[in-house]
């Protein structure tokens, strides 16, 4: 198998996994790591062969190669369900109190989750209620 990654494949990776974007690891060939498949973290860059490097959330830095490891994108749903639970874990405020916690959110640089409090309140208070969350546009 080829491994080198093409210029139009390499784009369309940068293009897909931009600095800032969530992941999930579905699998990592990497045998020495502590990752495991459902490990969330946040892309850092694309380099140069394709590999994305990421910081996951448990500390490491390691990437996902190009072809040997599969990752995901988060959904806005998933995205939004994360940055809810942080708010809650920081125990400022009442997860009902939509204003605060719009404020917290906006603090933490949750910006998904600030815009889904502000344009559909009555959605948010049933992800609080039931911790369910149908796809978000």
């Amino acid at each position: 198998m080829n491994d080198i990654i093409s210029e139009g494949a390499l784009e369309a990776r940068r293009a897909k996994y931009k600095p800032g974007t969530r992941v999930e690891l579905v699998r990592m060939e990497d045998p020495y790591t502590t990752l495991k498949p459902g490990d969330r973290g946040t892309v850092d860059l694309v380099d140069d062969i394709g590999s994305v490097a990421i910081t996951w959330d448990i500390g490491s830095t390691l990437g996902a190669a190009y072809r040997a490891d599969e990752i995901r994108l988060l959904t806005k749903a998933e995205i939004i369900r994360e940055q809810a639970r942080k708010v809650a874990d920081t125990g400022l405020s009442n997860m009902f109190a939509t204003k605060a916690v719009f404020e917290i959110a906006v603090a933490m640089d949750f910006y998904e989750l600030a815009d889904f409090i502000f344009m559909d309140t009555k959605r948010y208070a049933n992800l609080i209620l039931t911790g369910e969350l149908d796809d978000v546009e």
